[in-house]
């Protein structure tokens, strides 16, 4: 069970915000004073209205709100009404501090408002808080709605009469240099008061004296060792309990740091330690069953080194089947650490609308006249790093940590492959970063050099181990292009893929059929009702794009633009290889050979070969006529892709899947 959706109203610095939670993972970036901080009182506050309002019902009530004798409800007439300091989940000075802009009345209420999912079923739960006199009026919104809302609530949730748990951990420096033992209803109020380092003992003591799994404690050591050391045996922390609950009045635990230290208590231990474990205890410290577990971690970087900040996410991520997490944080290793989906950037305004990060898309870059990108293409995260105040040199540290760097020709390349990657592996977490490298000759004229820096920068591996090269095959033959490829293998060390298409979006036209289903979901997407064959009409117009490019390539323009072309990429390859795959040394023998390899490209209609950008957007709007729409390449092509599944995976993009490895 996780809790899908919150919308928050006339709540501290929110008027109108919603979030869609991931049902794992939800990290929540943003400079200060964005609301990091306010959506996790937000999400404690609804938590304590639940637990507040809850009750069972002492006789049926057949009303409109229909329930029966023992039945939970939440909250009657008599029960909705708390004092201020009674409303422990958040912090605030003044009974006004929590309505938006101190404005309370009538007509201004909070409401929070949870969308909660489990398994294919749903369920709103929501409440409503006003003042009345110096009392909280706090109702539940939801028990109107409809007769069976009640039976609904019931069989929603089999863990009564705690079905929600709910655990804030604060930035912890230090702890209590003495500590009593305490009950489990004063360690739910410290936890929920943002006091739960107050109560660090004492449940590090419920762990180690756990009776229903005598192994938590060992699995809680063993993830706390983990994440601080690695696992090295000589850096792992041994408790040592020192007292017991049934004669002693505080609850001591020692330390050592491998068997060979002596003990020391553990209010000396480092404040980063102490932060692991207050973290970890959040997830093993459980006082019963529940059928939602929420773990509310406020900067949990703090103090912690980027090492350790890594295998704390991989563990968190590990216990979020049992938990849902909601993370705040400004660190910019902590961010680059996390899974980009779990990702939220909150902006300093009242109204907003906050879905996770979208891992599917790079964002276009923001053009300025018409000089062409070139460079690093900026990650998802480059603008949340900016936006925190972070330092420069983002672009770089991205290539340095990345799994895979992809060179491209242009930054329209990088859009569509990173699609297709996650496209074709969905449950990698790979990280990618793409070099844009402006074109087929800045390609063999820059890689050199390249070459020699990235053999020089290492993290695990050299940046040119983890290299690769994806290129357009434009105008160079079937002969030329295989030959290039195998010497940059050969020579560079550098993988490459040359597409048999003269351009990515040609690769449409290697398999019509698959074109025509990806064309007919878009229509549908778009509400057309399609009455036409698409693949028959495709297949005209394929037909019909040789008249095109026959008048296109044969004509004497073409024929020189190509033949200078073939030249540079000759004379680049030359110096690259010392022998270029290019043989034909004159301007002769290369306008012939260029002429006869379209005639033999149009003779045996594999026109992909030829065709451009601007003929595929020809052959598709071809068939777009009985519909009136125009499909625009620059536009439309990304929302094509997106379309993409098994079915309608081209045999072309089969180098994506080696990329992914």
């Amino acid at each position: 069970m996780y809790i899908k959706s919150l919308r928050i109203q006339n709540f501290k610095s929110f008027e109108d915000v919603c979030f869609e939670f991931n049902p794992d993972v939800n990290i929540f970036t943003g400079e200060n004073n964005a609301g990091k901080t306010t959506l996790l009182e937000a999400i404690a506050l609804w938590q304590e209205c639940f637990v507040k309002l809850l009750i069972q019902a002492k006789r049926d009530n057949k009303r409109a709100t229909a329930y029966k004798k023992g039945d939970y409800v939440l909250g009657n007439n008599e029960h909705k009404y708390f004092p201020f300091e009674q409303i422990n989940s958040i912090r605030s000075p003044n009974f006004e501090d929590i309505f938006f802009q101190r404005i309370t009345g009538d007509k201004v209420k909070i409401q929070l408002v949870a969308q909660l999912q489990h398994e294919d079923n749903e369920l709103e739960v929501g409440f409503q808080i006003g003042s009345s006199g110096s009392n909280y009026l706090i109702e539940n919104i939801n028990k109107g709605q409809h007769n069976n809302y009640y039976k609904d609530f019931n069989d929603f949730f089999d863990a009564f009469p705690y079905p929600i748990n709910i655990f804030y951990a604060s930035p912890v420096s230090s702890i209590l240099q003495v500590e009593d033992f305490t009950t489990p209803p004063i360690i739910r109020k410290a936890i929920l008061e943002r006091n739960s380092a107050t109560v660090l003992r004492n449940r590090l003591y419920a762990i180690y004296n756990n009776t229903h799994d005598v192994l938590l404690f060992d699995s809680f050591l063993k993830d706390l060792n983990y994440i601080l050391s690695n696992g090295i045996e000589s850096k792992k922390i041994i408790f040592i309990k020192k007292t017991d609950i049934q004669r002693d009045a505080q609850v001591i635990f020692n330390f050592k740091v491998g068997e060979k230290d002596v003990e020391k208590d553990i209010a000396l231990l480092g404040s980063g330690t102490l932060q692991i474990i207050e973290i970890l205890l959040n997830l093993y410290y459980k006082e019963q069953k529940s059928n939602l577990n929420l773990i509310l971690l406020d900067e949990p970087d703090s103090h912690i080194h980027r090492d350790i900040q890594a295998r704390l996410l991989e563990v968190i991520g590990q216990k979020s089947k049992e938990s849902q997490f909601f993370v705040t944080t400004h660190n910019e290793a902590f961010i680059r650490n996390a899974v980009k989906s779990h990702l939220f950037h909150l902006e300093n305004t009242p109204k907003n609308s906050y879905k996770p990060l979208n891992v599917l898309e790079l964002a276009p870059i923001q053009k300025t006249g018409d000089k062409r990108f070139k460079g690093i293409y900026p990650s998802h995260t480059d603008s949340i790093m900016r936006s925190i105040g972070e330092a420069t040199g983002l672009d770089f540290i991205n290539a340095i940590e990345a799994d895979k760097i992809i060179f491209v020709e242009g930054e329209e390349d990088a859009q569509y492959l990173y699609l297709l990657l996650h496209k074709a592996t969905p449950k990698q977490t790979n990280k990618y970063v793409f070099w844009v490298l402006n074109g087929i000759s800045h390609v063999f004229k820059d890689i050199l050099g390249y070459k020699t820096l990235f053999e020089q920068i290492k993290n695990k591996k050299t940046l040119w181990e983890k290299s690769a090269l994806v290129m357009d095959r434009d105008f160079l033959s079937d002969e030329h292009y295989p030959e290039i490829v195998q010497k940059m293998k050969d020579k560079l060390k550098l993988p490459t893929h040359i597409a048999n298409a003269y351009t990515f979006e040609g690769i449409l036209l290697t398999d019509i059929e698959k074109l025509a289903e990806l064309l007919e979901r878009w229509l549908i997407r778009k509400q057309i009702h399609i009455n036409t064959n698409l693949v028959e009409t495709l297949l005209s117009a394929y037909e019909n794009l040789e008249r095109i490019l026959q008048t296109k390539y044969l004509a004497n323009t073409w024929v020189e633009g190509a033949v200078l072309r073939y030249i540079d990429v000759r004379e680049k390859t030359k110096t690259l290889f010392l022998a270029s795959p290019i043989t034909e040394n004159n301007n002769v023998k290369l306008t012939l050979y260029y002429q006869e390899q379209v005639k033999k490209y149009i003779q045996s209609k594999t026109f992909y070969k030829l065709a451009k950008k601007e003929d595929v957007a020809w052959v598709i709007n071809q068939v777009l006529q009985p519909y009136d729409l125009t499909f625009d390449i620059e536009h439309d092509f990304i929302d094509l892709l997106k379309l993409v599944d098994v079915g309608t995976w081209f045999e072309e993009w089969n180098f994506i899947k080696d990329l992914a490895k």
